[in-house]
């Protein structure tokens, strides 16, 4: 079975950033079903940059949408793609993120092998400081459950799925490891591909060091364990790892 993938871009003033990933979506070996890009009402040259690419989409039977206007957060933008989206499977790209160029074909093809509703696979994890990281996921099953091996901008969801559950917008760093735990207390199928699948920026709302922020993120992590039915001991891991990134994000930067 060919896969039909929906990429979805949330985007917000990143005229910078934006034409590298668009081009590596319009690049990939097994070309995406459509391409829609989320934008929160830029002020800046961003969906000027995105409209120059409207004729490559087209020439290669792209689906290109576009959608520009005010949301509230990141998984506003990203709940308004799902509802978008007409693909088997989702995938998440973040602005001045970029997919390997093989990484749908990958998928694809893990896919043929062996059908799934949820796969992720490793990251290129480029640091503030320019060096790169790779981060590679796992699924164990009957280990503790952390974000450490998943990887949401790697991970593909059916569409279905996505549709029927979405972002929980009460979040601003977590909803989607909070939709990831969900996905695990449920029972979906899930694989994950040993390859890596995207290049992950490290320079967003889960990587800002303000304590305050840093609390907050903990927080959220600790609410979307809880709220899954997991143990209370996963305090530990909420603030503890929130705590090593901000003192490891401070070194390196």
């Amino acid at each position: 079975m060919s896969l039909k993938f929906t990429v979805v871009t949330a985007v917000f003033n990143a005229e910078d950033v934006i034409e590298k990933t668009i081009k590596s979506v319009l690049n990939q070996t097994y070309t995406p079903y459509e391409y829609l890009i989320i934008d929160g009402k830029s002020s800046d040259k961003t969906v000027e940059i995105i409209r120059k690419y409207s004729k490559h989409f087209e020439e290669k039977n792209i689906t290109l949408k576009i959608v520009s206007e005010k949301d509230n957060g990141i998984y506003n933008a990203m709940n308004k793609g799902i509802d978008l989206a007409e693909g088997d499977f989702i995938s998440f790209l973040n602005a001045g993120d970029w997919y390997e160029l093989d990484a749908l074909e990958n998928i694809n093809k893990f896919y043929e092998e062996d059908s799934f509703d949820l796969t992720y696979g490793g990251l290129h994890y480029v640091n503030p400081n320019g060096t790169i990281t790779n981060k590679m996921s796992k699924n164990d099953e009957k280990g503790i459950v952390t974000s450490r091996h998943w990887n949401h901008p790697s991970m593909f969801m059916s569409t279905k799925l996505y549709k029927k559950y979405k972002f929980n917008e009460k979040f601003r760093a977590y909803a989607d490891f909070d939709l990831y735990l969900k996905m695990r207390k449920k029972g979906v199928k899930i694989r994950v591909i040993d390859k890596v699948i995207t290049n992950f920026v490290a320079d967003g709302v889960s990587t800002n060091t303000n304590m305050k922020k840093v609390i907050r993120r903990a927080k959220e992590k600790y609410e979307a364990y809880i709220g899954n039915g997991y143990s209370k001991i996963y305090w530990i891991e909420s603030y503890g790892w929130e705590v090593f990134k901000a003192v490891y994000f401070t070194i390196i930067s």
